[in-house]
C-alpha cells in the first residue's frame, strides 16, 4: 500500500467512525503531522476523496466535509441501492460462519461507534461477494453517509428501527433466504426517505 493509499484509508476510517463532522476542515499540514508523512501524499489522498464527493476544496481554505443536504442523501442512497443488493445477492450463498459472526459482533459490540458498527455489519455480509471494487466503492459511500446515519439513528430517533432491520437481515442471511436482498432494499429506502424528507423540511439543520 502506498503512502497515499494509507492516508486515504486513515481519513476514510475517521469519516466512517463519525470523527469528522459536516463543516469540519481538514488541514493538510495538521494531517501530515498526525500521520507522520509529508503534505504531498496528504494532498493527493484528499484530492482522491474530493473527486468522489467526500470532501470539497475551497480556494485558500483547504478541504471541508460537506454539509448535509437532501440532494446528497438522495444520491448516496440511490448509489447504495444500486450496488449493495448486488453484493449481498452474490455473497448470500457463500456466507461463512465467520462472516455471520462478524456481522453479529457488529450489532452487539459496544466498542464500536454507531457509524463504524453500521459499516462493519454491512461489510461482513458483502465481503464474500468477490466484487472487491464494488466493496471499495461501497466503503466510500458509507464514509460519505456516516453523518446521515448519525442524523437518522440519533437525531431522528430511528436507532431501534435500524437495529431491528439489521437483525432481521442477518437472520435471513443465516438461512440463505433470498428475501434478505428485499429486506436490505427496504432498509435503505426507509432511511433514505426519512432523511430526504427531514432535510427538505429543515434545510439549515446541518
Amino acid at each position: 500500500m502506498s503512502t497515499v493509499d494509507e492516508v486515504e484509508t486513515l481519513v476514510t476510517g475517521a469519516m466512517l467512525r463519525g470523527e469528522l463532522e459536516p463543516g469540519a476542515w481538514l488541514r493538510q499540514d495538521e494531517l501530515a503531522r498526525r500521520f507522520g508523512v509529508s503534505k504531498i501524499p496528504v494532498r493527493e489522498a484528499l484530492q482522491r476523496l474530493a473527486a468522489f464527493g467526500l470532501l470539497r476544496f475551497e480556494a485558500n481554505r483547504g478541504a471541508v466535509i460537506p454539509r448535509l443536504t437532501a440532494d446528497d442523501a438522495e444520491e448516496i442512497y440511490a448509489l447504495r441501492r444500486s450496488i449493495e443488493p448486488q453484493l449481498l445477492k452474490r455473497a448470500l450463498p457463500k456466507l461463512s460462519i465467520v462472516d455471520l459472526a462478524e456481522a453479529e459482533l457488529a450489532l452487539r459490540s459496544g466498542d464500536l461507534v454507531p457509524t463504524e458498527a453500521n459499516w462493519s455489519f454491512h461489510r461482513a455480509l458483502y465481503q464474500s461477494s468477490g466484487w472487491d471494487r464494488g466493496l471499495r466503492i461501497v466503503e466510500l459511500l458509507h464514509a460519505a453517509v456516516a453523518p446521515y446515519v448519525i442524523l437518522y439513528t440519533e437525531g431522528l430517533g430511528s436507532a431501534p428501527r435500524s437495529d431491528a432491520e439489521h437483525a432481521d437481515i442477518l437472520d435471513a442471511c443465516r438461512h440463505s433466504d433470498p428475501n434478505a436482498v428485499t429486506m436490505l432494499l427496504r432498509h435503505l429506502d426507509g432511511a433514505s426517505n426519512a432523511l430526504e424528507r427531514f432535510l427538505r423540511d429543515h434545510p439549515s439543520s446541518s
